[in-house]
């Protein structure tokens, strides 16, 4: 009776085992009700499925968002999960796809997506972000995140996400984007630059003055112009500049008929999600 028993048990949880995973992964594919890219956007810019916000910080956060995403004219998007379906970039592209996050600002937008139960993170671009965000500036952008994000405070590292973009999308506007060459600076650490930059001015200009007046302390006017002449007399001699010959010496440089390595290297790296839109992006883990 009891094998009986046991065997009803393990046939019942190797039945129910499938429809829990079923279950889970349909869970996750509700992030995005169909897969056909909508003509409006689906979602609220920040989407907090793993709780990892409170009320307030959420509400601020959004704000934040919302403002630099009508200033710049791209959307700025922050999704975390407690677990995902297939490669978290493969994720993120289809999220920012299927959820319509092209369609505000002519298909451009970034998103930022943590994954709890691997502490995965991945960025997707679209559209002029693409270019705005290259692979050099997304790797400074993670690298500023990443300290708070291994505290758990997320909060901040959200935050500093929205400033970055911010700067990121002003600098490409401008026409120089962040990249390798032309790295990410706050406007307070640019302010901390130019004051550094004087005070050092100032300190190098100062110093040979005072150096120079501590020397002149020593020197006294003397009664007559004995005091002024040197103890070992005049010596004077002659000497003559004779120009004798030249010799030039030319030596040709050998012509360079590479013309991609002018480009140096940076840029975006680009590629395709499973809707056939172009995409940039990168992952890894915190």
């Amino acid at each position: 009776m009891k094998k009986i028993k046991g065997f009803l048990l393990l046939s019942i949880t190797l039945l129910i085992m499938p429809l829990f995973s079923i279950t889970t992964w349909a869970a996750a594919e509700e992030l995005w009700d169909s897969y056909e890219i909508p003509s409006s956007r689906q979602k609220e810019l920040l989407v907090d499925k793993a709780n990892l916000l409170t009320d307030d910080e959420e509400t601020d956060l959004l704000e934040q968002f919302e403002s630099v995403s009508q200033k710049r004219q791209c959307n700025i998007v922050v999704l975390t999960v407690d677990d995902h379906t297939g490669p978290i970039q493969d994720y993120a592209d289809d999220y920012f796809d299927y959820n319509g996050f092209g369609a505000d600002y002519n298909d451009s937008g970034i998103l930022f997506m943590l994954s709890m139960y691997d502490r995965e993170w991945a960025i997707s671009t679209s559209g002029e972000a693409i270019y705005a965000f290259t692979d050099y500036g997304q790797e400074e952008l993670v690298d500023s995140m990443l300290p708070y994000l291994s505290d758990g405070d997320y909060y901040r590292a959200f935050s500093t996400y929205a400033k970055m973009c911010d700067g990121y999308l002003e600098s490409y506007n401008d026409g120089s984007a962040i990249d390798v060459g032309n790295p990410y600076r706050s406007k307070g650490s640019s302010i901390k630059l130019i004051l550094i930059s004087l005070l050092c001015g100032f300190g190098s200009a100062l110093i040979p003055i005072f150096f120079m007046g501590a020397q002149l302390r020593t020197v006294h006017s003397q009664a007559n112009a004995s005091g002024y002449q040197s103890h070992q007399g005049l010596n004077m001699r002659s000497h003559d500049d004779r120009y004798v010959t030249t010799r030039v010496t030319h030596t040709p440089l050998p012509k360079d008929n590479d013309s991609s390595r002018s480009h140096g290297s940076g840029g975006s790296s680009i590629h395709t999600s499973s809707s056939g839109h172009s995409h940039g992006g990168s992952h890894g883990h915190f």
